[in-house]
């Protein structure tokens, strides 16, 4: 009767050891596809993100090359212009002002966008 008391109590201390081993295994397992996921989910938002925003400066450096290479040709057209009537020019103050006022927002226009693409140029290109 001893012997088959102390081989129940050890059937059961085993039986709770193998237990507490079968638990901890599934906490640390459980854990570690925990962190994996979160590593993963925010690795895949990051990727995107930054995927997103390389997409978005490329858009803006293409528009911003479209509409430098558009004020280039009124510049090229305005002199144009203003060297074809030259003769004529001296002649009419009224066309000279129009003349400088359209250099001048030309000129305004081409600093803004010079401004817009330093700033495109500053942002930081993240590579993976």
């Amino acid at each position: 009767m001893a012997n088959e008391d102390l081989t129940k109590n050890k059937i059961e201390k085993s039986k709770k050891i193998l237990i507490t081993v079968l638990i901890i295994f599934f906490s640390i397992s459980l854990w570690g596809f925990v962190v994996y996921y979160g590593y993963t989910y925010a690795k895949d938002y990051i990727d995107t993100t930054i995927r997103n925003v390389q997409q978005e400066n490329a858009m803006n450096i293409q528009q911003l090359s479209e509409e430098v290479h558009t004020l280039k040709q009124e510049i090229v057209n305005l002199i144009q212009s203003l060297e074809s009537t030259d003769s004529t020019l001296s002649d009419s103050a009224s066309l000279q002002i129009r003349i400088d006022r359209r250099l001048e927002i030309l000129d305004q226009n081409l600093k803004e966008l010079e401004k817009s693409l330093k700033i495109l140029k500053e942002a930081p290109s993240v590579q993976n």
